[in-house]
């Protein structure tokens, strides 16, 4: 290779950072979230950046904040500085920025390698190569194509870029540049954690490249180890104890395991890990319960990892005397995964399995591979050696590549995440759970829209909620994710399961919030007011309410009750939280019904409709007269209609409001105020002559009330031809009135036409009686024949 070594590391860099060119558009997934727009801080810009030092990582979110666990205050000041920049959350942005993380590690890395290999008398290929295949291997995808992993690829650049400079330093090592290893390996930590396991690959570097003695190799870790000390200090003052650890099998496969079979689901764990690393297909996001097993040493899989590990112990002891760069690759591989490994109680992590995990730790892999495959060709083929090496490894990097491209698709979206989760880990909760969201998500888009077309999405989002929920077992379901079953079975039109599901929710975790509002938004559109009532003082009460919402729902819940008092109590407490328009359009009305003007008139003047208080009061009263006939409620439509009488023509009139007079009508019929009823439905039938409902009730009036056939029958007649929901009651009112003027053949044609539509005895026995009156024997006696059967009894 004529050109330089940098050249070649450059190219493989670029190579490796194109195989992800096409994230460069692509938005949020998975956990991204925690980091931006769900990070109540980062989201603010610079505004509040010392914060994300004053406490841990997890503390602002707005999902269960906890102030224990993590603390990565540098990854989320980037996002901070991304969001000052851009004055938004871009998932592009960030996608870009983790190909160029990725790129310059890489660069890193090769510099690393060639300074390593070049002490050992390797030639150049075998670095370059350790560097290709760790630059195209597949299971880095969820580092570099998720934006939350730039934790991971901000820790792994500081921290290799420390060890680089520590390399170059040797036995040059100034003040200044123990400086700069400290500090980058500082800001390697407060970024992420996990790459305190890089100590020991300096220890091993100085031990079997740089040839110290195990005690000068230690040693040789002093300026990792004091800001390691520095950084676990500031970590245990800022960080709370933690209360638990995951301490539940739908986290950790692990928890409630001892003896032997902890020691074999580990064992299982550690070889499906390999297993990815040699073939990295397939590959999921996660490996959640109940996709792996608990394992005993019954398993053929165990008894294999067992000795698959203990023959790499071995040749690691064998090779560390004499300083073999297989013990060297095996030590480097068992040290950074260490910390992933779950060997403690206190060390149990919140996932199965992580290809993240292997981010680090396949470097490692590389280096044993591609030094083996030198071994093995210089041993039997030295002359051939760069022509063999790259005809083996050339198939392997570039169905590496491809799969690299292809994997890193499914990091699009949530909705493409999720869903590729079900297919390649079909048996974990969390997959299908994760889907369902999405789809809920979708449905929910859908259906300001088209509510027709969002049930679909509803219908799928019920099945993969019931797989999750089936794979869990019946005593091990997520509260949180029954309120969105519930939600989910409410917009696809069961409110009855969904009622279920959200009250079984609330007995798992009272002291949640959402189910209780969500049961209380239930009752109140169900017009069961006291329920709604109760409800929502509960979710008042549980953990982190959102108080806006609760308590001008809850007012809207006491003036549908008719308690104006404590509605506006409960509105202006909603103001308190957040200066909304239309609660003070509401509390403006509720003063006016009180006769407190002045009042509502320091509401309205902040409305920004320009309505007068008057015109306010005159909807609201429209509002609840329509709600009320909805309700079947029509005493209390007719008070409120009433109310709306004064004002009608001024605030729109029937053109603004077509079935005012229709439904006042309809109200006043069903209250027995017939004279009331009679004018509201003369004046609708001005307003639309084709309403079949307000022509049927003017007959009805006319025909029962004042006697007046004539007009009856035009009414009815009309209501036949205004395409009525029920023409057999339209054709059968018709019929009766022309009886009742001895319009017999008249009524026959029309009562026969009520036929086609229905039956009933009634129009089969006043066609048996027109037919005998008229002489029809033969009619007559098939409408009696009709009337004797079985069904006409």
């Amino acid at each position: 290779m004529k050109q330089k070594p940098i050249f070649w590391i450059l190219l493989i860099a670029l190579f490796g950072a194109l195989l992800y060119a096409q994230t460069y558009n692509y938005g949020y997934s998975g956990d991204d979230g925690i980091y931006a727009y769900f990070n109540g801080v980062t989201q603010k810009g610079l505004e509040e950046w010392t914060e994300l030092f004053k406490y841990g990582s997890m503390n602002f979110i707005q999902i269960n904040p906890v102030n224990t666990s993590i603390y990565r205050p540098f990854t989320l000041l980037t996002f901070a500085v991304e969001y000052q920049i851009f004055g938004e959350f871009k998932g592009g942005n960030g996608h870009i920025l983790n190909v160029l993380l990725y790129a310059g590690l890489l660069v890193v890395l090769g510099l690393i390698l060639e300074k390593l290999t070049t002490r050992k008398n390797l030639p150049i290929l075998v670095p370059l190569l350790i560097l290709l295949l760790y630059a195209t291997h597949p299971i880095h995808t969820e580092v570099v194509a998720s934006v939350k992993s730039r934790d991971t690829l901000l820790a792994s650049l500081f921290a290799f870029s420390a060890i680089l400079t520590w390399i170059n330093a040797e036995n040059k090592m100034t003040i200044p540049r123990l400086v700069l290893v400290g500090f980058l390996f500082f800001m390697s930590l407060i970024s992420k954690e996990e790459t305190l396991t890089l100590m020991a690959l300096v220890a091993l570097i100085a031990y079997f490249f740089q040839k110290k003695s195990v005690w000068e190799s230690l040693k040789a870790t002093l300026p990792f180890v004091v800001p390691a000390i520095v950084y676990l200090l500031i970590r245990a003052v800022i960080l709370d104890s933690a209360s638990t650890t995951y301490d539940s099998k739908i986290n950790s496969i692990l928890y409630g395991l001892s003896g032997g079979e902890r020691f074999a689901t580990n064992l299982y764990i550690y070889l499906e890990y390999i297993k990815l690393l040699i073939f990295p297909h397939p590959l999921s996001w996660d490996y959640s319960f109940a996709q792996l097993d608990v394992q005993t040493f019954k398993s053929p899989l165990v008894w294999l990892s067992l000795l698959f590990f203990a023959v790499m112990i071995y040749f690691a002891y064998r090779g560390f005397k004499n300083r073999s760069l297989f013990s060297f690759g095996i030590l480097f591989y068992l040290a950074s995964f260490s910390i992933f490994a779950n060997l403690t109680n206190s060390l149990i992590i919140g996932s199965n399995l992580g290809e993240r995990f292997q981010f680090i730790p396949s470097l490692a892999f590389c280096f044993l591979i591609v030094y083996g495959l030198y071994v093995l060709v210089q041993k039997y083929q030295p002359a051939k050696l760069q022509m063999i090496m790259v005809l083996v490894l050339l198939p392997i990097i570039l169905a590496f590549s491809y799969k690299t491209i292809d994997r890193s698709k499914v990091w699009q979206s949530n909705l493409t995440l999720s869903k590729s989760g079900i297919e390649t880990a079909p048996k974990s909760w969390r997959t299908h759970v994760m889907y369902a969201e999405e789809l809920r998500l979708k449905a929910k888009t859908i259906e300001k829209t088209s509510t027709d077309s969002a049930k679909a999405y509803f219908a799928e989002a019920i099945q993969e909620f019931d797989l999750s929920n089936e794979i869990l077992g019946k005593n091990n379901a997520v509260s949180q994710y029954l309120n969105a079953l519930g939600e989910v079975l409410l917009g696809y039109g069961d409110s009855t399961c969904a009622i279920q599901v959200l009250e079984e929710s609330v007995k798992k975790n009272p002291t949640a919030y959402f189910g209780w509002f969500k049961l209380a938004m239930i009752n109140y559109e169900n017009g069961d007011f006291d329920k709604a009532e109760e409800y929502y003082l509960k979710s008042l009460k549980a953990q982190r309410p959102e108080y806006f919402p609760n308590y001008k729902n809850l007012g809207l819940t006491y003036m549908k009750k008719g308690e104006n008092v404590k509605a506006i109590a409960m509105l202006e407490k909603a103001l308190e939280y957040k200066d909304d328009a239309g609660t003070k359009t509401t509390l403006s009305y509720l003063y006016s019904e009180a006769g407190n003007l002045e009042k509502a008139m320091q509401y309205q003047v902040s409305d920004s409709t320009g309505r007068s208080v008057e015109e306010t009061s005159f909807l609201f009263a429209m509002s609840e007269a329509n709600g009320a006939f909805q309700r079947k409620d029509y005493a209390a439509a007719v008070e409120k209609y009433a109310k709306c009488e004064s004002g009608f023509e001024a605030y729109g009139g029937a053109e603004k409001f077509p079935t005012y007079n229709a439904a006042y009508g309809k109200s006043l019929i069903e209250t027995r105020d017939t004279i009331a009823a009679k004018k509201q439905f003369l004046l609708a039938y001005e307003v639309n002559p084709n309403n079949s409902v307000v022509l049927t009730n003017l007959g009805t009036i006319a025909f029962l009330k004042d006697k007046n056939y004539p007009a009856s029958e035009r009414y009815y007649r009309e209501a036949t031809m205004a395409n009525p929901e029920d023409p057999f009651t339209a054709y059968m009112n018709l019929g009766s009135v022309l009886l009742a003027q001895r319009k017999e053949r008249e009524a026959l044609t029309v009562l026969e036409k009520a036929l086609e539509y229905g039956s009933s005895r009634a129009a089969l026995g006043n066609l048996y009686l027109i037919n005998k009156s008229l002489g029809n024997e033969e009619r007559m006696n098939y409408y009696l024949n009709l009337l004797n059967e079985p069904a006409n009894q």
